[in-house]
C-alpha cells in the first residue's frame, strides 16, 4: 500500500475523521495527503510550524487521530507538549511514523521522556513494522507489542477487531508502585485493616482497602501507601488533605472513597463507584403526647360537638323539668332544686362518671337522667378504649421535614467533612427552613459524633442527620430491641455517590475502573460492603412489651388542674368582696328601715 494511503486508512480503520498531523514535508506530499483524506472522509488540519501548536485537551466529546513524523527537527516539541497536557490518552489516536527501517533503540530514543502510560492509544509506524507502544509508569522502559504488517484498509480493520482492548491487554504493570494515601482520621482508634470493633470510624478506607489491595494483585502493582487525616476541603482555591497531596501531583490513586462532589472534579477524577451511601434524620418517633394533646386525640372533632351537644341539651331538659315542678308547685324538693346551674353541674359530672344527691320523685327526670347517665357511660367507655390505645400505639406524628421543623424536637448532625455543605447547597425549601431555624443557631453544638448523636437520639426528643451505615452500627450495639423498633427516618437531602480518587488525567484511571467494577459484577465489593456497612437492625419485639405512661402523658391533666386551681384562688376573693358588699347593703337597709 502506498504509504500516504497506508495512513489514511489507519485513521479511517478507526472510525476517525478528524485527523492532527505534524509535518514537514513538501507541499506537494501534504496536498496529497490531504486528498486521499477527503476521499475517505477525514478532515485534516495541519501544522508545519512547531512553535505553534494546537491546544491538546485531554477529555473532550469526540476522539481525534494525531499523526507525527518523527523525523522532523522539532518532533520532540510535540512530544513533550502531549506529556505535559496527558494527550497521550485513548481521546488521542497517535501515529507516529519513521520511514526507516525498524530499530528499538531509535524508538526508545525518541519516546525516552514522553509519557506514554497504560491508558495510551499510541502506534509506531516504521518501514517494516507496525508497533503498540507503551510504558507501565514514567521512568520505566518501553512496552513494545509488534502488530504486524497489515496491507490494507480491511486487514487493519480486521486488525483492530482481534485485538484485545488496552486495559484487558494491558493489565501487567510489573510491580511498579503507586503513590498512595489513605485516610486514617482518628488513629488512636484505628486497630488494622480488618478490626470491626470501630466500624463507624474511617468506614470507607476500610472498605476500599481489601478491594484496591486485590486490583494490586489482578494488575501487579503494589501501592507506596502513606497516610493523612482529612479528605480535603477547598480553602482559597487549594485543598487540603488527601485531595490537596493529589492537586500538587504527590499522589496517583487514593485508597478510599470520598464524595463525588463538582469542586473535587477539578483537580482530581475518579475511577469507579463502590457504594451508595445513604443519609436520614434518625429518630425515636415521639409519642402523640409530646406533639400534641393526647386528650383530646380519641374523638374527632365531629365526635366532641355531638357529645357536647348531646350534653347541653340533657342539662336544658333538666333546667326545664326544673322550672315546670316549680311553676306547678311540684312536691319533689329534689326537683325543686334543679334549677339552670345545678342542671349543668348534673351534666358535666355525668361525663366525668361522677354521681349526685339528686333523687327526683318525678319519673319523667328520673328517665332523663337515667339516659343521661346511660350515654355518659358508653361515651366514657369509647374515650377509655381509645386513650389507651393511642398510648400503646406507635407514633407516626413525625413523617416530613416541615413537621421536624415544626416539632419540639432538638437536632445535630454527625461530624463530617462537609457538615454544613449539603445543607447550604440544598435547594429544597423545607430542608433549607429547617437549617435555618434550627441548627444555625446551634454553631458549632450542631454537631456531633456518631456515638454522641445516636446516645441522645436514644434518650428521646432528638433527631440526629447521620450516614445510615455509622449509625446502625452504634444502634445494633447498644440499644434494646424495643428501642430499634421505634426508629424512623427522614432523608433531608441525596448524598452523592462515593468512588475511587485518582490523580487528574491518570493514565490508570480506566485500569482501575475495570477491575472495580468487574468485582462488583461478581460480588465482591457487595461482600465488602455487607462487612463494613452495617444494615438497618430488625424489629424483633415489635408487637410485644407495653408502653409506661409517662408524666408527658398526663401533662394537660395537670394543666387542667392547674388552671382550675388559679381561676378558683382568684375566683375566692371576688366571692368574699360580693358577700362583704352584700353584708353592707343589706345592714344599710335594716338601718333605714329602724
Amino acid at each position: 500500500m502506498d504509504f500516504l494511503r497506508f495512513i489514511i486508512s489507519y485513521f479511517a480503520s478507526k472510525n476517525l475523521t478528524l485527523l492532527t498531523a505534524f509535518l514537514c514535508w513538501k507541499p506537494e506530499n501534504v496536498n496529497k495527503l490531504a486528498m486521499f483524506g477527503r476521499e475517505a472522509g477525514v478532515r485534516l488540519r495541519i501544522y508545519q510550524d512547531f512553535q505553534q501548536l494546537p491546544e491538546m485537551p485531554p477529555y473532550r466529546t469526540f476522539r481525534e487521530g494525531m499523526l507525527l513524523d518523527t523525523l522532523c527537527d522539532n518532533a520532540t516539541i510535540v512530544l513533550d507538549k502531549a506529556s505535559e497536557n496527558r494527550a497521550f490518552n485513548l481521546r488521542h489516536s497517535w501515529l507516529l511514523i519513521d520511514d526507516s527501517p525498524y530499530n528499538v533503540s531509535n524508538v526508545e530514543q525518541v519516546l525516552e521522556n514522553t509519557v506514554i502510560l497504560p491508558d495510551a492509544d499510541l502506534t509506531w509506524a516504521s518501514a517494516d513494522a507496525l508497533l503498540d507502544v507503551y510504558r507501565v509508569k514514567l521512568g520505566e522502559p518501553l512496552v513494545i507489542s509488534n502488530l504486524g504488517v497489515p496491507n490494507s484498509q480491511q486487514e487493519l480493520r480486521q486488525l483492530w477487531l482481534q485485538l484485545p482492548t488496552a486495559v484487558t491487554r494491558r493489565k501487567d504493570l510489573r510491580n511498579v508502585y503507586l503513590n498512595s494515601a489513605t485516610i486514617i482520621s482518628q488513629p488512636q482508634y484505628f486497630k488494622g485493616w480488618t478490626d470491626l470493633t470501630n466500624r463507624q470510624i474511617d468506614t470507607f478506607p476500610k472498605l476500599t482497602y481489601p478491594l484496591l489491595m486485590l486490583c494490586g494483585e489482578d494488575l501487579h502493582f503494589r501501592f507506596n501507601l502513606k497516610q493523612v487525616d482529612l479528605y480535603g476541603e477547598e480553602r482559597n482555591g487549594t485543598f487540603n488533605g488527601l485531595v490537596g497531596r493529589m492537586q500538587r501531583g504527590e499522589l496517583e490513586v487514593g485508597v478510599t472513597s470520598m464524595f463525588m462532589r463538582a469542586d473535587r472534579w477539578r483537580v482530581l477524577h475518579y475511577c469507579a463507584e463502590t457504594v451508595e451511601l445513604k443519609g436520614a434524620f434518625l429518630f425515636r418517633q415521639p409519642s402523640r403526647s409530646a406533639v400534641s394533646n393526647v386528650f383530646a386525640l380519641p374523638f374527632s372533632r365531629g365526635v366532641w360537638a355531638a357529645s357536647a351537644a348531646v350534653f347541653a341539651g340533657a342539662g336544658a331538659l333538666l333546667a326545664l323539668f326544673g322550672s315546670v315542678a316549680r311553676w306547678s308547685r311540684a312536691p319533689d324538693r329534689a326537683a325543686l332544686r334543679l334549677t339552670v346551674t345545678e342542671s349543668f353541674t348534673y351534666a358535666i359530672g355525668t361525663i366525668c362518671q361522677q354521681g349526685s344527691d339528686l333523687s327526683p320523685q318525678l319519673w319523667s327526670v328520673r328517665l332523663l337522667m337515667f339516659c343521661t347517665l346511660l350515654a355518659s357511660l358508653f361515651a366514657f367507655t369509647s374515650y377509655s378504649a381509645k386513650i389507651v390505645a393511642i398510648l400503646q400505639a406507635p407514633s407516626n406524628a413525625l413523617r416530613t421535614i416541615d413537621d421536624l421543623t415544626h416539632s419540639p424536637m432538638d437536632l445535630g448532625v454527625q461530624e463530617t467533612t462537609y457538615k454544613r455543605v449539603y445543607f447550604a447547597e440544598s435547594k429544597d425549601p423545607a430542608t433549607q427552613m429547617l437549617y435555618r431555624r434550627k441548627l444555625l443557631p446551634l454553631g458549632e453544638r450542631a454537631y456531633l459524633s456518631v456515638v454522641d448523636g445516636i446516645a441522645r437520639v436514644r434518650s428521646g426528643l432528638f433527631a440526629f442527620q447521620v450516614e445510615q451505615s455509622s449509625g446502625y452500627d452504634i444502634i445494633s450495639k447498644t440499644y434494646t430491641e424495643r428501642e430499634k423498633c421505634g426508629l424512623k427516618e427522614i432523608k433531608a437531602f441525596t448524598l452523592p455517590m462515593v468512588a475511587v480518587p485518582v490523580r487528574k488525567h491518570s493514565g490508570y484511571r480506566d485500569l482501575l475502573g475495570a477491575r472495580l467494577r468487574w468485582q462488583r459484577e461478581v460480588g465482591l465489593m457487595d461482600r465488602f460492603r455487607r462487612v463494613w456497612m452495617c444494615a438497618r437492625p430488625k424489629c424483633d419485639a415489635g408487637r410485644g412489651g407495653f408502653v409506661s405512661v409517662g408524666l408527658v402523658d398526663v401533662l394537660p391533666a395537670a394543666h387542667a388542674l392547674l388552671a382550675g386551681a388559679l381561676l378558683a384562688a382568684a375566683l375566692l376573693p371576688l366571692e368574699k368582696l360580693l358577700r362583704r358588699r352584700g353584708a353592707v347593703d343589706r345592714s344599710k337597709a335594716l338601718t333605714r328601715l329602724t
